[in-house]
């Protein structure tokens, strides 16, 4: 009988240990259970706000790049309205300088066959009437048809010396041409004068066209 109840008892500690242990067993793994599932949530929370912080830094950006789009049109119909204006602007500057020099020619080549025919007869030239534009003219064409300049150079020059004067005559305060001798001298100080304010007229406008490049440039 004492064996026996020693047995029972034996079993029955046995089985206290493997219960306890089972037990404390339960409590680790429910304990591991809470902080996996305390982790997994904090976890979650934060790939939740990263995700809402995402979508909305992906509004922002979609709503940024429709605004540079819309920028980047702007910019582009402007360059296009700018290059418009400047392909203009290029295109008479080219006309425009293109006229003065041949002006400028026209007149040098003029000065230098006067004052050659000059230096062979000045009593000749003396008589000359010059005391307005019409004078002036005809002193120079008649000049120039006994050196032989080409008709269409002297016309061309004549229409030059015209445009000029009408141009001055209706500057305010310009004097009539009836003292045009006076404003302007003989025939050579005329032409002279006319290549002066031509080249003066060509070196504006170059200025000013690379000023208008520059600034397109930039």
């Amino acid at each position: 009988l004492g064996q026996l109840e020693a047995k029972i008892t034996a079993q029955g500690e046995a089985e206290l240990k493997a219960f306890n242990e089972f037990t404390a067993w339960c409590d680790d793994a429910s304990r591991n259970t809470e902080y996996e599932i305390k982790t997994a949530t904090a976890s979650k929370e934060k790939l939740t706000a990263a995700i809402s912080k995402a979508a909305g830094d992906i509004e922002s950006a979609s709503s940024k790049i429709e605004e540079l789009a819309g920028g980047i049109a702007g910019d582009e119909a402007d360059l296009k309205s700018a290059t418009q204006i400047r392909d203009k602007e290029s295109a008479d500057f080219k006309a425009s300088e293109a006229e003065l020099m041949e002006s400028i020619d026209t007149v040098g080549r003029a000065i230098n066959i006067i004052e050659r025919e000059m230096r062979k007869n000045p009593a000749a030239f003396a008589q000359l009437d010059t005391s307005s534009l019409d004078g002036v003219v005809g002193a120079i064409s008649a000049v120039l048809d006994a050196a032989s300049f080409s008709t269409n150079d002297r016309d061309k020059l004549q229409a030059l010396l015209q445009t000029r004067q009408q141009a001055e005559d209706d500057e305010p305060g310009a004097p009539a041409a009836a003292v045009y001798k006076s404003k302007s001298g003989g025939i050579v100080d005329v032409l002279s004068d006319f290549k002066e304010k031509a080249e003066a007229q060509l070196s504006e406008l170059r200025k000013d066209e690379t000023t208008a490049k520059h600034n397109y440039d930039m």
